[in-house]
């Protein structure tokens, strides 16, 4: 699990980031560009929000072009992990998924929370630079999720 804040901080659409968080969030998406498997939920809203986000760069460098691959190549790409999340019956967006304790966490990155919780925890969720991750991170261990920060010493 990849959070967009880590295709935006590597394509340099970050103005805080320094120098080795943006070469950090660029190593993530090399190994995922490598092969290393991505979980992404089966409606695409993952890869969507992905496409969406980097649009707006002013540059075209690997976060970009990654995304736009893995977007157009998303119904037969080995590296991804598609993954079913049900949306609930809360107010959108909301997964079934999603651990109680996590609820009110950013909407807009519920989707990543669903994936990881339907998997069981299996694979970690990497974010960059978003302070609701990094101050959420008791939450995330009591759900039994384990958030990686490439950026740790740009959010302390």
């Amino acid at each position: 699990m990849v959070d967009t804040n880590v295709f935006a901080v590597a394509e340099g659409m970050h103005a805080g980031a320094s120098e080795n968080c943006r070469a950090a969030c660029t190593d993530v998406l090399l190994r995922i560009k490598a092969g290393y498997p991505l979980a992404v939920d089966s409606a695409d809203e993952i890869l969507n929000e992905y496409v969406g986000t980097l649009r707006t760069a002013r540059t075209s460098g690997l976060a970009a072009k990654l995304a736009l691959r893995l977007f157009r190549t998303r119904n037969g790409e080995p590296a991804l992990a598609k993954v079913d999340i049900t949306p609930s019956a809360a107010p959108p967006p909301m997964y079934d998924e999603v651990p109680p304790p996590l609820h009110d966490f950013d909407s807009d990155d519920q989707k990543f929370v669903a994936v990881a919780a339907a998997i069981g925890g299996a694979s970690p969720i990497v974010a960059g630079l978003d302070g609701e991750w990094w101050a959420r991170q008791a939450d995330f261990s009591a759900s039994g999720l384990n958030v990686q920060f490439p950026c740790m010493t740009d959010l302390m």
